[in-house]
């Protein structure tokens, strides 16, 4: 860990620190390489079997020197003060956290790999090590789990810190939060990238003035091209636009600057799904794109999407319902939405979270066929599991809303009452107009010919539109039974079939 703890104290005193290569001596078997610490114009070398080994030993040489009391932080004489490397200050970081953040705001893949565990049960050994984007960092060790990922992400922040790109992108990161003048954790956690950019590019933390604060361009014009106005929504406009650099479209979402949007960014950023739209990153702007560029009064927040198609789940129904009832394609196409709905809405609740407004419009596809739930406005938290808690009334579709959300306590079985009336217009010629038969449906009175056509079907959503939230199954449950009937649907079209 030396490598990183000597990261860690140039950044904090501000010093400039390079490794150099210088070489390597001897016979192939018997080979050694040297690496050099050049800290603040000062060197110090270190020998080993290997790179990474001479690395980490130059970095042990340039500790060892300092913790003698050679020099303080601005590279002086400090007259035998020592400078402390064993305050445990590394481990208290949480570079997890940062690893995860520089991720999210730079649209990189990660993951923690297990290498290896040593020892007996009782004195086990972790090794782990971060993959970001194929790029394999250096193996971490601890003796649980927990430790040894916080090690290994320890190892590939120090890593990071050493690409030529890094100013940039981790200016991004910091443009973002501070723009928004969000402090606590989320600046704290940032405050590890502030000596690395330059006076003019950072926004004074005292008086939140930029020195260049006008001629900066705009992000969206500056990344993208060829925007295409898509539409607009209760909560902002949405354009298709191609990324420059990336040469692929995404939807761009630009919205007011307000707790709802910064809620549904917070919340898209949790979730990495194939049935959800996906988020890759949000930045700030001081005015909207084609809007009142001179407005001060509103910051616009702009949030990178999946490009979907425009087509709803509402279009789908609409044009179902032009076509026979009897559709057979129709009844196998819904049952594979609703499977993919359900399975989008299990994911969600797994990572406590409550949709508040699932109808057809809120459904989209993506440009694989794919269904792809949107538009998280209204999303709330479920942090207590089972313990309703207060929250506001009223949020959401009111044709699609559960019967207890007319009042502040309900949880995450809301959901599932909006999705039994969702696979009811999936299933079903509902017409324009639908009121009464959703009033029925309420009460679980489904269409008298609906059981008859669909069985199984018939039987879960009743459950679902259970009026005491409590007698509603889980999304889990409900997967598991409409995998129940395709497989009862499948085995009935054979037989069908066979009697022909």
């Amino acid at each position: 860990m030396a490598v990183a703890k000597l990261n860690e104290y140039a950044q904090k005193a501000r010093l400039d620190l390079r490794y150099e290569d210088v070489g390597c001596d001897g016979l192939d078997h018997i080979r050694t390489f040297t690496m050099r610490v050049i800290l603040d114009g000062k060197t110090y070398d270190g020998v080993g079997k290997n790179k990474k080994e001479a690395k980490l030993k130059a970095a042990e040489n340039a500790l060892s020197i300092l913790s003698e009391g050679t020099i303080d932080p601005l590279g002086k004489p400090n007259h035998g003060t020592r400078v402390n490397f064993q305050d445990n200050s590394c481990a208290e970081t949480n570079f997890i956290g940062y690893i995860n953040h520089y991720c999210q705001q730079t649209n990189r893949s990660q993951s923690y790999v297990e290498e290896e565990r040593r020892g007996t049960p009782d004195k086990r050994q972790f090794f782990f090590k971060v993959i970001i984007d194929k790029k394999d960092y250096p193996v971490g060790e601890g003796k649980s789990v927990k430790k040894a990922k916080q090690n290994a992400a320890q190892l590939a922040w120090s890593a990071l810190q050493e690409q030529p790109d890094w100013d940039r992108q981790v200016y991004h990161v910091l443009y973002f939060f501070k723009s928004l003048n969000i402090h606590a954790v989320r600046v704290q956690l940032l405050n590890p990238f502030i000596p690395l950019f330059s006076k003019d590019a950072v926004k004074d933390q005292n008086t939140g003035n930029s020195q260049n604060e006008t001629s900066i361009e705009s992000r969206f014009t500056l990344d993208f091209d060829s925007m295409e106005y898509l539409g607009i929504g209760a909560f902002g406009r949405v354009y298709k636009a191609r990324h420059k650099l990336l040469e692929k479209d995404f939807a761009v979402k630009v919205v007011c600057l307000e707790e709802k949007s910064l809620r549904e960014v917070g919340t898209l950023s949790d979730l990495l799904h194939p049935n959800i739209v996906r988020y890759y990153v949000s930045w700030l702007e001081h005015s909207e794109y084609q809007g009142d560029s001179d407005s001060t009064d509103s910051s616009y927040l702009y949030i990178q999407m999946e490009l979907c198609d425009t087509k709803t789940l509402k279009e789908w129904i609409e044009e179902k319902n032009t076509q026979s009832l009897q559709d057979s394609k129709r009844r196998e196409e819904g049952l594979s939405i609703a499977q993919q709905i359900v399975s989008g809405v299990e994911y969600i609740h797994s990572k406590k979270h409550i949709h508040r407004d699932l109808k057809p419009a809120n459904i989209l596809f993506g440009l694989g066929g794919e269904v792809k739930i949107g538009d998280f406005g209204l999303v709330t938290r479920d942090d207590d599991g089972d313990a309703l808690i207060e929250r506001t009334k009223d949020s959401g579709t009111v044709s699609y809303m559960a019967p207890e959300q007319n009042k502040k306590n309900y949880d995450r079985k809301v959901d599932i009452f909006a999705l039994g009336l969702i696979f009811l217009e999936l299933f079903w010629k509902v017409s324009t107009g639908h009121e009464k038969m959703f009033t029925e449906a309420r009460c679980q009175n489904l269409p008298k010919d609906f059981p008859q056509t669909f069985l199984q079907e018939n039987r879960i959503m009743e459950l679902m539109l259970r009026e005491k939230p409590e007698e509603r199954p889980e999304a889990s449950k409900v997967k598991a039974e409409l995998e129940c009937a395709k497989t009862f649907n499948a085995q009935n079209e054979r037989q069908k079939n066979a009697t022909v």
